[in-house]
């Protein structure tokens, strides 16, 4: 019989690619969502959807009723910690026998004295050892979609790149990447005694990113050192805080170091980041030669 699956975040960028990707697997899947609309837009009669909030005990334990596995993603907030602990009590609760956490990055966890957000997930990872339950934790590294969104924006435009980070390199992830090491985890339900630390097959500078820019484009693009990289706008205080906090540690380089886990886990190669490059910019060069 196919597992019966919660998924948290469903509606969300990563979370909606691990869903698609459990219903494809023949995964049984249900989502706790505050959006159920939203979740019916997105999934139709595919997944079970079970409105809840991570605040609200007795909506997560009608969630986690007949549930073997659960995907654990809640966004970067000042509650992500209670959030996600209660989750994890109401689930052990429930008899749930395996969770997948997507926790942050390394070098925020490893730094959480200088990470709001790092010492959010460093202290959810030890609860969830604590409560001796099987997991696996994934560490996703900067993630490229998000990061390259700036230097897309900018070589559209026309513009220069952004200097970012102070020249420093880093191993981008790609969010597919992600998905797909998640729902691998979650189907096979394995346990993993270490966090999988997700990166890139290689860290790229900001120069070495407008090198490729350069060569999709056929043509000079520069760093504009004055230019502000405009990251997407977080309403929440807390969230802003902990971006800001992301490019202060990533300028000290400690997104740079690569890891073989996307190899390991999938037994392929991480999606680089010259193909995302390509995919967003080769509408504008196919356009320029044709106009």
């Amino acid at each position: 019989m196919p597992s019966s699956i919660l998924v948290t975040g469903a509606t969300g960028r990563l979370g909606q690619l691990v869903t698609r990707r459990l219903i494809y697997s023949g995964d049984r899947v249900r989502v706790l969502t505050r959006r159920p609309d939203e979740a019916k837009r997105l999934f139709s009669g595919a997944v079970d959807i079970a409105q809840g909030d991570f605040g609200d005990r007795s909506s997560l334990m009608t969630a986690l009723n007949g549930v073997e596995r659960v995907f654990l993603l809640s966004p970067i907030s000042a509650n992500l910690g209670a959030h996600q602990t209660a989750l994890i009590d109401a689930a052990v609760d429930a008899g749930v026998r395996h969770i997948v956490k997507i926790s942050g990055s390394t070098w925020t966890i490893e730094h959480s004295d200088r990470s709001t957000a790092g010492a959010q997930h460093r202290k959810v990872e030890a609860h969830l050892a604590a409560r001796g339950l099987s997991h696996a934790i994934i560490r996703p590294n900067a993630w490229m979609q998000v990061s390259l969104a700036p230097v897309i924006a900018a070589a559209l435009a026309g513009r220069d790149l952004p200097g970012r980070y102070a020249g420093a390199a880093v191993s981008f992830i790609n969010i597919n990447d992600i998905a797909d090491v998640a729902a691998r985890v979650l189907h096979s339900g394995l346990n993993v005694s270490e966090p999988l630390v997700l990166t890139g097959a290689k860290a790229f500078t900001t120069s070495d990113i407008a090198g490729l820019v350069s060569a999709i484009l056929r043509r000079p693009v520069g760093i504009d050192t004055q230019a502000v990289a405009v990251s997407p706008g977080h309403d929440d205080a807390f969230a802003a805080q902990a971006v800001r906090e992301f490019g202060a540690l990533i300028a000290e380089g400690l997104a740079a170091p690569v890891t073989d886990t996307v190899e390991r886990m999938l037994g392929r190669r991480p999606v680089s980041l010259r193909h995302v490059l390509e995919q967003a910019l080769m509408p504008s060069k196919r356009n320029a030669e044709t106009g």
